[in-house]
């Protein structure tokens, strides 16, 4: 079970430090895993803090049936996907009418949790023509029945995350362990990966309304080796990044 963000060690009380967090988070459009105890899954993001800074709004679903199911829990816990980890949780979410849209509305929480540590340090990864490809097998019976091939969008020291359109395969169920999987890297070839389904969010829909998702692999006794491409392709990107200042 999650631990409560209050007991943390990490946890961060002071009010005005709580509000720059979460209005640094709303200028920068921080991508944000909203989770319901009943499993309700959601991308969203901090829109805006109240001028008092009593109260958050965020971004809702545009299907009002998953907006009813995160309004009716009593338990929302949201969570960064990159960089710096940050968490809170919730008790109620209200649906109100902002100037722009409907946004849900929740209490300016009393203590939020901060974690920066190498394993929580996503980085967003190229896409297009430069994209990464995690293949993952699909086998029935000990026999590899198909192959999937997922585009990576992040990655940290600790997995990674894909981009999967339509509804996902029956292998990503929560905590299954995928074997066999891969990665091809950069000048350094193909990287053999067994991988854990840690979560599974909706996300944006394409031009055609087709629903896309965002599942999280945690790697899962990644060797010494294979540790040593994911860290060198990840100081390559953040060196890249950085001279394009």
């Amino acid at each position: 079970m999650t631990h409560p963000v209050e007991n943390s060690q990490f946890a961060v009380h002071n009010r005005k430090e709580i509000i720059f967090i979460l209005e640094d988070m709303a200028k920068h459009r921080t991508a944000l895993n909203l989770d319901t105890r009943e499993g309700v899954s959601l991308v969203t993001a901090v829109l805006e803090l109240s001028a008092d800074g009593s109260y958050i709004y965020l971004d809702i679903s545009p299907d009002d049936r998953i907006n009813d199911k995160i309004t009716d829990s009593k338990h929302v816990t949201f969570s960064t996907q990159s960089g710096v980890k940050v968490r809170w949780h919730a008790t109620q979410l209200t649906l109100v009418e902002l100037s722009d849209g409907n946004a849900f509305e929740m209490p300016l929480p009393a203590a939020i949790e901060r974690i920066q540590r190498r394993e929580y340090f996503r980085l967003g990864t190229p896409q297009g023509s430069k994209a990464l490809i995690c293949k993952i097998p699909v086998f029935d019976a000990d026999v590899e029945k198909e192959t999937i091939g997922a585009t990576i969008v992040d990655m940290s020291v600790g997995g990674i995350g894909i981009s999967v359109k339509g509804t996902p395969h029956a292998i990503f169920s929560q905590g299954a362990i995928l074997q066999g999987c891969s990665v091809v890297f950069p000048v350094i070839g193909v990287v053999p990966l067994t991988l854990k389904v840690c979560g599974i969010w909706t996300s944006v829909k394409t031009k055609s309304g087709e629903q896309m998702y965002h599942i999280g692999l945690e790697f899962v006794s990644l060797s010494r080796g294979a540790g040593n491409v994911v860290q060198r392709y990840m100081i390559q990107l953040e060196s890249e990044r950085i001279s394009l200042l």
